[in-house]
């Protein structure tokens, strides 16, 4: 998170994180594959957020760099199980990132503004 917002404050868009991965639910709503803490990051600091959104296990990047082949394999693996990990955080109490950031005050205080 800090690395993130740091880029962020320094203007490094270029050193942040990919581009985050989603899906969509069976009622459209869009759920996070990977890029978690850059999507959270983003909603915090009240920013436009870009996704990928992926509408199968097979979509993904082109396999031009490793980056893009390890980031595609993740996309393979947590497609489905991605649904059944939000069921268990919602379990938590956390339904969105606006929770999560609630929840993780400490983390979005330290470089934020």
């Amino acid at each position: 998170m800090r690395y993130i917002f740091d880029c962020l404050n320094r203007g490094r868009v270029d050193d942040l994180p990919p581009t985050p991965l989603v899906r969509k639910d069976e009622t459209g709503k869009l759920v996070a594959i990977d890029g978690h803490n850059l999507i959270a990051v983003r909603l915090f600091r009240h920013e436009p957020v870009e996704v990928i959104i992926a509408g199968s296990s097979r979509d993904g990047l082109p396999h031009t760099t490793e980056a893009n082949i390890e980031r595609n394999r993740e996309l393979a693996e947590k497609f489905d199980t991605v649904l059944e990990d939000r069921a268990r955080v919602e379990q938590e109490g956390i339904k969105s990132f606006l929770d999560l950031i609630q929840k993780y005050p400490d983390l979005f205080h330290e470089g934020a503004l």
